[in-house]
C-alpha cells in the first residue's frame, strides 16, 4: 500500500495507527518493522504508540531509522560480512578525514580538492549500490579524483574495522542479495515492513524495502512526492511515482485534509505545486480550518533592508503577544542568515540556528569519543590519529609520520607503534616519551573496558591524557570544553547504571552517538525565534513564517537555473518548487513571502527577478504588505535593544 499524504495531513498517524490495528490483530510486535528517516521522528512515533499500546509492547517492535536498523543488522550479521565484534562507525568527519587521507598519499590531482566534494560522489555511488570497479568517471576532475580513491576507501574502511553511515544500508542490501538462506531468516522475522517518509528513500533503501517484503507483499509506505528535496543527496523521487512498479497490485490513497494551515496558504501552496511537470498522484490540499489572513507579499529595495523589515515585523509580532517559539524564518542557503543575524542582534531578539552544531558534534567531545573509540577498537587508526596530539604532547605531523613509517615497516598496528615508539630512533626524546605514555594509557584503558569498568576505564583515561584537568586554564571556552567532557562521561555512567554496561554496551553508546549527535538533555532555550534553512525546516510547523529570497538566483537557486555553473537539469528545477512548497507549508496563520528588488555586485546597483515560483499565484489569498511599525521607539525600548546587543556581543567575544 502507498498512502500518499499531503502537508499537515498527519503521515505520522498513518503508520502509528496502523500498527496499533495489526497489534490488535494479533500480529507479534517483534514481527513488524517500521523504519523512518530521523531518530526525532522515530522517537515520537515511539512515543505515540507508548501511550496506544503500552511502553513495553512499542519497545518489542522494530522501529528505527533506517541506519539505526543497520547497525542491528551489522551487529547480528558481522561475521557474515567478514566484520569483527568490535567494528567502529565513522561519522562524516571520520570519513572527511580518510579522504583528505587518501587525496594527499593516492590522488594524483593538479590542485587541492574539496574533501566534502569527493566524499559526496563516493556517497553517491554507494547508495545507488556502484561498486568501487564499476564507476566510471565522467570528464569531471572531481569524479575521476574520486573514481580513483573509492576502492582504497573501501579497503581502508575494511582494514579498521570499520563502516561508514552509507554502509549501514548498502551492506545489509549486499548481504540479502547475495545470500539466500540469510534473505529467508530476515523475511520470516518480519510480517509487516512499513515506512515513513518514503519520497526520501534511495536506491539502496528501496532494494532494502524489496530484500525484506515477505511473499505476501505485506508493505505500508507513506510519502508526499511534493515535499521530495533532497535529490542533492540522493533521494530518488521515482521510488514514490514508480511504486507500482516495484510492487505490482499496490493499493494507493491519498490524504489531502490538511490540518495545519489556513485556507489562504494553502491555495497558495497548491497553486505553486500544481506547476510542477510530473505528478502522476496529483494533490490538493483542502483546509480544515475557517478564515486566515491572505498571505502577504512583501517587496523591499534591497536585502538588508529584507532582513530590517522582518526584524521590525518580529518586533512588532511579539510586541502584540506572539509567543517567538511560534515565529520562524526560513530561506533557501544558509548564508542568508548573516543580514538576518545582525539585525536581530540589533533590534533584541533571541533566535536560534535551527541544525547548529549538535552536542556530540563539538572538537572537544568528538576527541573524548576518539580516545574511548581507540580504547574499545585498537584497530581504529583514524580516531588514533585524531587524538595522538590532543592534547598537544609534541607529537606533530612529522613525528607521526615516523610513527606511522615504524608501523609500515615492520607490519605492525599504529597503536602498538605508537606503544613502541621508544623505538624509533627519528623521533626526539620528548616525542618518544610522549608517544610510549599515550599507548600505555590507551592499553590500560583497554583492559579495564575488558574487565567491565566502563566508567573508571573511561574517566582515567581522560584525565591521564589531559582531556579531563582540574585546575589549569580557567578562561570561559576551557571551562565549557571541561564541562562537556564531564558531560560525556555522565552519560557512559548514565549507561553503565542503567543496564551494567560492557565493553560491547560502550560500543553501542558510541555507535548511537554516531548515528545521533544531538543532545537529548541539553534544555531548548526558551522564547527564541527560529532561523531555519528550508532543507532543514521540513517536519516543522509554526504559527508565522517568513520565507525570504523569493527572487531568482535564491529560490530558485542560480545552480538550478544557469548551466554556466553546474550542470542544470529540468530535475533540480523541479525540487526547487518543491521546495518553496516546502516552505510555505510550514505556515499554519500567517505567512511572509518576502522578496528584493536590487542589490549591489562589484559595486553596481544589479536589478532582481522575482522568483518564478511567485507567479501565477492567485490574487484573492495574497495581499501586498508593508510593516505598520513606523512609530517612534521610546526611550526604555531603544535601552533595551542596546542592552540585548552588548549582552550578545560579550556572549560572542567569551
Amino acid at each position: 500500500m502507498l498512502v500518499l499524504a499531503g502537508a499537515g495531513s498527519g503521515k505520522t498517524r498513518v503508520i502509528t495507527e496502523r500498527i496499533a490495528r495489526l497489534l490488535a490483530s494479533g500480529v507479534e510486535p517483534a514481527a513488524i518493522l517500521a523504519v523512518t528517516f530521523t531518530n526525532k521522528a522515530a522517537n515520537e512515533m515511539r512515543d505515540r504508540l507508548g501511550a496506544a499500546v503500552g511502553d513495553g509492547t512499542a519497545k518489542a517492535i522494530w522501529l528505527s531509522t533506517f541506519h539505526s536498523f543497520g547497525v542491528r543488522f551489522v551487529r547480528e550479521e558481522a561475521k557474515a560480512l567478514g566484520l569483527g565484534s568490535r567494528f567502529t562507525i565513522f561519522d562524516q568527519g571520520d570519513s572527511l578525514g580518510v579522504v583528505r587521507e587518501l587525496l594527499r598519499t593516492e590522488a594524483e590531482a593538479d590542485r587541492r580538492l574539496d574533501a566534502q566534494a569527493i566524499l559526496s560522489r563516493i556517497s553517491l555511488w554507494k547508495n545507488a549500490l556502484r561498486e568501487p570497479g564499476k564507476v566510471r568517471a565522467k570528464g569531471d576532475e572531481y569524479d575521476q579524483v574520486a573514481a580513483s580513491i573509492y576502492g582504497a576507501y573501501e579497503s581502508t574502511l575494511a582494514g579498521m574495522h570499520a563502516v561508514d553511515f552509507d554502509d549501514l544500508v548498502v551492506k545489509p542490501v549486499m548481504l540479502l542479495r547475495d545470500r539466500p538462506g540469510i534473505r529467508s531468516k530476515w523475511r520470516t522475522r518480519f510480517a509487516h515492513v512499513l515506512v515513513d517518509e518514503f519520497q526520501d528513500t534511495n536506491v539502496a533503501q528501496l532494494d532494502l524495502v524489496r530484500l525484506l517484503a515477505n511473499e505476501r507483499g505485506n508493505v505500508c509506505v507513506v510519502g508526499d512526492d511534493d515535499q521530495s528535496i533532497y535529490g542533492w543527496r540522493g533521494a530518488c523521487v521515482d521510488n514514490i511515482l514508480d511504486f507500482e512498479q516495484y510492487f505490482p497490485g499496490a493499493v494507493i490513497t491519498k490524504l489531502e485534509q490538511n490540518y495545519r494551515s489556513c485556507a489562504p496558504i494553502l491555495n497558495v501552496a497548491n497553486s505553486a505545486i500544481e506547476k510542477s511537470r510530473k505528478r502522476p498522484y496529483a494533490k490538493v490540499l483542502k483546509a480544515t480550518r475557517e478564515g486566515g489572513s491572505p498571505v502577504r507579499m512583501c517587496v523591499l529595495p534591497e536585502p538588508q533592508e529584507e532582513a530590517k523589515f522582518v526584524a521590525t515585523e518580529i518586533r512588532r509580532l511579539e510586541r502584540e503577544g506572539t509567543d517567538p517559539r511560534q515565529i520562524a524564518v526560513l530561506y533557501r542557503s544558509n548564508t542568508q542568515a548573516k543580514l538576518l543575524e545582525e539585525e536581530l542582534r540589533i533590534a533584541g531578539i533571541s533566535y536560534r540556528v535551527f541544525g547548529g552544531t549538535k552536542f556530540f558534534d563539538r572538537k572537544e567531545i568528538k576527541d573524548g569519543i576518539a580516545y574511548l573509540r581507540v580504547a574499545s577498537n585498537p584497530r581504529d587508526e583514524l580516531s588514533l590519529r585524531r587524538i595522538v596530539n590532543t592534547p598537544a604532547r609534541g607529537l606533530g605531523a612529522q613525528s607521526l609520520r615516523h610513527i606511522v613509517d615504524h608501523a609500515e615497516a615492520h607490519g605492525m598496528s599504529l597503536l602498538r607503534a605508537v606503544r613502541s615508539a621508544d623505538r624509533i630512533e627519528a623521533l626526539s626524546a620528548r616525542a618518544k616519551a610522549s608517544a610510549v605514555r599515550l599507548g600505555e594509557a590507551i592499553e590500560t584503558a583497554g583492559e579495564g573496558l575488558r574487565a567491565g569498568d566502563v566508567t573508571g576505564a573511561a574517566t582515567s583515561l581522560l584525565r591521564t591524557v589531559g582531556m579531563l584537568q582540574d585546575g589549569g586554564d580557567q578562561t570561559p571556552d576551557a571551562k565549557r570544553r571541561r564541562a562537556n567532557i564531564d558531560f560525556l562521561l555522565r552519560s557512559v555512567e548514565r549507561l553503565e547504571a542503567r543496564s551494567g554496561a560492557d565493553r560491547r554496551e560502550l560500543q553501542q553508546l558510541l555507535h548511537h552517538i554516531a548515528l545521533d549527535p544531538s543532545n537529548p538533555d541539553e534544555p531548548e532555550t526558551d522564547r527564541q525565534v527560529t532561523l531555519s534553512s528550508l532543507h532543514s525546516a521540513k517536519g516543522l510547523e509554526f504559527s508565522v513564517v517568513f520565507l525570504i529570497g523569493c527572487v531568482e538566483g535564491v529560490l530558485p537557486h542560480a545552480r538550478t537555473i544557469d548551466p554556466k555553473i553546474t550542470d542544470a537539469s529540468m530535475a533540480d528545477l523541479e525540487e526547487e518548487r518543491r521546495l518553496f512548497y516546502v516552505g510555505v507549508t510550514r505556515a499554519r496563520d500567517v505567512l511572509y513571502l518576502t522578496r528584493h528588488k536590487d542589490r549591489v555586485a562589484r559595486g553596481r546597483l544589479v536589478k532582481i527577478t522575482p522568483s518564478r515560483f511567485l507567479q501565477g499565484l492567485p490574487d484573492a489569498d495574497l495581499e501586498s504588505y508593508q510593516s505598520t511599525d513606523t512609530r517612534e521607539l521610546e526611550r526604555q525600548e531603544v535601552a533595551d535593544m542596546a542592552k540585548a546587543l552588548l549582552e550578545r556581543l560579550g556572549a560572542t567575544d567569551a
